[in-house]
């Protein structure tokens, strides 16, 4: 995968790019979780579904902010107050979905515990997801 920081935040392109990246692919997640299962007959329960229906929600409206803070950044990438407190809101909201999905993928885990590969997808997201909490915890850091 392409990483625009490589955990060095260089200017506030790079983590509004990480941003955007990041939640588009966890904005996926539940989609793709809710389309393996109904193709595998998991049944997941409706409070799942809608636990998963809500991670969707708070990557798409991440996404959505980013892409508006990303509109207002000046000429200088590099130096924007606002622009840097609006960054570090973001990052803090990224974080705070990041354990919502992972705690949520830990109860999707719980069915199909026979099925190796539905397990190892499972196992795959929460293996994305908190690679990325531990990306966007690197770029917290910095940003203080």
């Amino acid at each position: 995968m392409f990483l625009y920081c490589y955990t060095y935040v260089n200017n506030i392109s790079c983590v509004l790019n990480e941003l955007s990246l990041w939640s588009d692919i966890s904005s996926e997640h539940p989609i793709f979780i809710q389309t393996v299962a109904k193709l595998t007959n998991k049944n997941l329960p409706k409070s799942v579904l809608e636990k998963l229906d809500e991670v969707n929600k708070r990557f798409s409206e991440l996404k959505n902010r980013t892409k508006e803070v990303s509109g207002m950044m000046p000429l200088n990438p590099y130096m924007s107050y606002g622009v840097i407190m609006q960054l570090r809101a973001l990052v803090e909201r990224f974080l705070a979905n990041d354990r919502f999905a992972l705690s949520v993928i830990e109860e999707v885990k719980k069915y199909g515990k026979e099925d190796k590969v539905w397990q190892t997808l499972l196992e795959h997201i929460t293996e994305e997801q908190t690679f990325m909490y531990e990306l966007f915890m690197k770029i917290r850091m910095q940003l203080i």
